[in-house]
């Protein structure tokens, strides 16, 4: 299995499978949603029946190629995959073409499939641009170390390092002499690793900062940053300065799920008021297809496990909730098995940013909704 990096996506798009069709398939295994593996597994088995349903119209000879697909890919996830703390995965495969590609995601993804000529790295490209990047500094008196986590992965870029003097046992005015020459060299620190901190800002920008330590020196490194890094403080953690960069990883993950919760909720609650008011956004599944087919949305809300049966016009390609006569053009209306689906493969062909709901909040809503551009 490898991890996400814009290589991946890079390789994928560049694969020519010389009309051989490629199976790609979403797939989220968050053990804190799928607790057992048989739950995300009877998710697999549904993605594949659909994967078999697109090839029906095939030649025999793709056909063929996409069920030694569906085998491989089903055979992969249940016999070799190990999910260890994987939240989605992305698979894949071309039989015939010779592609195989595992790919570890550090979010959960919406289940989907594709059988097309080529792979569908839409939801690749989304996770790359929307995943934050998140500073640590691990901070003492004497020394700091910088870290860079994205996509699951940590970087310890270089640490900070200021001969601080020691505390001496002598009494009266020696003693305070020595204390404030103590700290004068702690407060020089601090203002070295705020100014390193923002040369790494400017140099390799990050969205979130997390300032940890094992005394009060990070909680005292705040005052010293450059407003624009005290906007981006996200949490202040005791942590030993020797940690591993295994443990700092760990728990910079646990800040980004709950920075993650904390801002959907958030972004739910300016959905609904801006819906209710008027404001410039849809709730539900028929008023937001019917803003997405007349190109009004900027940025597209869907919980993670919406999913309805709907309907497509095979001339100009809007998205209805049900058969009939699309209301562009007149032309009968063809049934797809997920509408919801369609519409976030939509989105994102029209460039709209889209947010996968993995709190609750939407689900009153229909688990789908906009914000408009107009």
């Amino acid at each position: 299995m490898i991890e996400l990096d814009r290589a991946v996506v890079r390789r994928l798009v560049e694969w020519d499978p010389d009309g051989v069709p490629i199976t790609s398939v979403y797939l989220t295994v968050d053990g804190r949603r799928y607790p057992r593996k048989a739950d995300y597994e009877v998710r697999l088995d549904e993605l594949l029946r659909r994967a078999k349903a697109q090839a029906e119209g095939l030649g025999h000879e793709a056909l063929r190629s996409v069920r030694c697909d569906v085998g491989a890919i089903q055979a992969h996830v249940r016999e070799e995959f190990e999910r260890g703390d994987t939240r989605g995965l992305a698979i894949f495969s071309s039989h015939d073409a010779g592609l195989w590609e595992d790919v570890r995601l550090p979010r959960p993804v919406r289940d989907r499939v594709v059988v097309a000529p080529t792979a569908d790295v839409l939801p690749l490209e989304h996770v790359l641009e929307t995943h934050p990047t998140v500073c640590v500094a691990l901070v003492d008196y004497e020394k700091a170390r910088l870290f860079l986590s994205e996509l699951g992965r940590i970087e310890e870029l270089f640490d900070v390092w200021d001969d601080v003097p020691g505390r001496h046992d002598q009494g009266g005015w020696a003693q305070m002499r020595l204390q404030r020459h103590v700290d004068d060299h702690r407060h020089r620190h601090l203002r070295n690793v705020a100014e390193a901190l923002f040369r790494l800002w400017k140099r390799r920008p990050f969205d979130h900062l997390v300032l940890a330590g094992p005394a009060e020196g990070h909680l005292e490194l705040e005052r010293e940053l450059h407003a624009y890094l005290r906007q981006r403080v996200r949490a202040r953690l005791p942590m030993p300065i020797v940690a591993t960069s295994e443990e700092v990883l760990a728990r910079t993950l646990e800040v980004e799920e709950e920075l993650e919760r904390r801002l959907q909720a958030e972004r739910i609650e300016r959905l609904t008021s801006a819906a209710a008011s008027g404001g410039g956004a849809v709730l539900g599944l028929g008023p937001t297809l019917a803003a997405l087919g007349d190109g009004r949305v900027a940025e597209l809300l869907v919980s993670l496990e919406c999913s309805s049966p709907g309907a497509r016009c095979p001339a100009c390609g809007r998205l209805a909730e049900r058969d009939g006569s699309c209301e562009r053009c007149g032309a009968a209306l063809e049934p797809v098995p997920d509408v919801v689906e369609a519409a976030v493969a939509s989105a994102l062909r029209q460039g709209c940013r889209v947010e996968t709901i993995v709190v609750d909040g939407l689900a009153g809503s229909g688990g789908i909704g906009g914000f408009l551009r107009f």
